[in-house]
């Protein structure tokens, strides 16, 4: 390299640190600014107060004098990075273990590196290829995840119609559980079948609600299990307890879709914009093989590929983010 290419590349890589800096001021920005309004609402709503615990926010329900308190935990359990991929198996409803699931996706990457050196010649491609499957690979596991919740929630509603149901006529809550296992499909039912496994077991049913809503990442159930929570401590009318939520849990999956539906133009813009920098590459890779090879055989090309992929990595990440609705 000689030195005016040196020095070509000392320019090249100055301006794309500059422009990157400011993108990266104007971010932070960004995000400071939503996180103080986010507080200030907060603050408004009188989310913060002393009845949120260590551990989540308590509850109380009065009745006959007496209270009933029962903590909704503000969020997951903190697990390690082993526990946190299980999990995500498992609520991607897959039956495979998690070494099984690592092993085939270490094979892929490895198969991928090796066709991807094959192809262009660079090295570039044995660092490139499996990251390019990790990322197709997360994205499968989330669309799959999301697709399970969005199930999971339509059935919740029919299990606790079908729970009110089977109380008013005299069934008992661990009959009317067993019946949900019995008549609803997975995921739905097997949650509910390994709740009155539990209790056959000699588990109290409080704490295999408990259990069950801290292991499921579904807020609906989390919200369904505290309220059973409260009213087998303080009593009451279990099966209009059931017929209640499900009027709201029906509402919030109804606001849910709305929102789903008023955040598909991001979502499509994110898709478009990921698939535009993909398609020209391969496009001009058929018509004009001459034109990207420098991409292939050179340093500067390499570099070039590389801040591409970290791009685009990083533009889906930041999409994403903008995109998520919290309701």
């Amino acid at each position: 390299m000689d030195r005016q290419e040196l020095l070509n590349l000392i320019r090249e890589a100055a301006a794309f640190g500059l422009i990157l800096s400011v993108w990266l001021i104007g971010t932070l920005l960004w995000v400071a600014r939503r996180t103080r309004r986010a507080n200030e609402m907060s603050k408004r709503l009188a989310l913060a107060d002393p009845s949120r615990a260590k551990n989540g926010r308590v509850l109380q329900l009065w009745k006959d004098g007496e209270v009933a308190t029962a903590t909704v935990p503000d969020q997951r359990p903190n697990l390690g990075i082993y526990a946190q991929i299980d999990k995500m198996r498992l609520d991607a409803g897959w039956q495979l273990s998690l070494s099984a699931t690592l092993l085939r996706l270490g094979g892929a990457a490895v198969v991928a590196a090796i066709l991807g050196f094959i192809v262009t010649g660079t090295p570039l491609m044995i660092g490139a290829a499996p990251i390019a499957v990790g990322v197709v690979f997360w994205i499968y596991l989330t669309q799959r995840i999301t697709k399970r919740q969005a199930l999971f929630e339509r059935q919740l509603v029919d299990a606790l119609e079908l729970a009110a149901r089977s109380l008013r006529v005299g069934h008992p809550l661990v009959g009317s559980f067993r019946l949900i296992s019995e008549e609803i499909p997975a995921p739905v039912g097997e949650l509910f079948g390994r709740v009155c496994q539990q209790q056959s077991l000699g588990v109290a049913m409080d704490s295999a609600l408990r259990d069950a809503a801290a292991q499921s990442p579904s807020d609906d159930l989390r919200l369904f299990a505290t309220s059973v929570v409260i009213q087998l401590h303080s009593g009451g009318n279990l099966a209009d307890l059931m017929g209640r939520l499900s009027e709201v849990i029906r509402e919030r999956n109804r606001l849910a879709r709305r929102v789903r539906i008023l955040t598909a133009q991001t979502q499509l813009s994110k898709r478009v914009l990921l698939a535009l920098p993909i398609l020209a590459f391969v496009g001009l890779s058929f018509m004009n093989p001459e034109y990207m090879r420098p991409l292939y055989t050179t340093h500067s090309g390499d570099i070039v590929s590389a801040v591409a992929i970290l791009g685009m990595f990083f533009g889906w990440m930041l999409m994403n983010w903008l995109g998520k609705v919290v309701v």
